[in-house]
């Protein structure tokens, strides 16, 4: 039987009612909660200045368990292992991936595949503030995909960030995070290098841009124009989380 994200949160669901005093049960709820919602309205003001964030990796999620049933169908499938903490390739985001690009049938420009999976992932993206713990929690990109329930993604910006940033990787862009503030308020995008060979394409007219000593980078926010602009002053670059 061919294993689907689906198929993981099946499992979850089921298993994962006793296990409250870790987390999973109330995690693995809200997401399917909010899936189940018609629409979904980001907020920018997510990062904490100056606050650890709190990470959450895929374990935190599955149990020890659900995470060797994975690890067995990514074998099945000649799927590596995750590399990375938070911003990850191969793993989930490969198979994500490639199920993705082939659904939207993209070309093979990256620029054409970037935008065509950020826009499917953001118009299925249903925003989850973090707990009230007084801290900022950061998922991985396999710990997002792992609660997507019917299709839908949840999360907040970092979440969404951190996604991205794991996506652009995996098809060979250089990425990452960057977390902006405009005084208090913080919020995180992810951003790409654009290719040098890519800068003539006319579907960089269409996103934000940022130049600094390697190049141009392209914003993956689901916020464009000034409300994306005013985070790009005061800002921290997460490039190896």
């Amino acid at each position: 039987m061919r294993f689907t994200t689906l198929f993981i949160l099946t499992i979850m669901l089921n298993s994962c009612s006793g296990c409250s005093n870790s987390g999973r049960a109330k995690i693995v709820a809200k997401a399917r909660s909010e899936a189940a919602k018609q629409e979904s309205t980001p907020t920018p003001q997510t990062i904490i200045k100056d606050v650890e964030p709190e990470i959450v990796e895929i374990i935190d999620i599955v149990t020890p368990k659900e995470k060797e049933e994975i690890d067995k169908n990514l074998i099945k499938e000649k799927i590596p292992k995750a590399k990375g903490k938070l911003i990850q390739v191969e793993g989930l985001v490969l198979k994500e991936v490639a199920e993705l690009t082939i659904k939207l049938n993209t070309s093979s420009s990256p620029i054409e595949q970037i935008l065509a999976l950020k826009n499917h992932i953001q118009s299925n993206w249903h925003y989850i503030f973090d707990p009230d713990t007084g801290s900022d929690t950061w998922r991985s990109a396999e710990a997002t995909i792992s609660l997507k329930y019917n299709g839908q993604y949840s999360g907040d910006c970092d979440d969404f960030a951190i996604l991205m940033a794991s996506i652009a990787r995996q098809i060979g862009l250089s990425s990452r995070m960057v977390g902006g503030f405009d005084g208090t308020s913080g919020h995180a995008f992810a951003e790409f290098l654009i290719p040098y060979e890519e800068l003539t394409n006319p579907l960089i007219k269409t996103i934000d841009l940022r130049k600094d000593y390697r190049g141009f980078w392209g914003s993956l926010d689901w916020f464009s124009g000034y409300e994306h602009n005013r985070y790009t002053e005061d800002i921290r670059l997460f490039d190896d989380i």
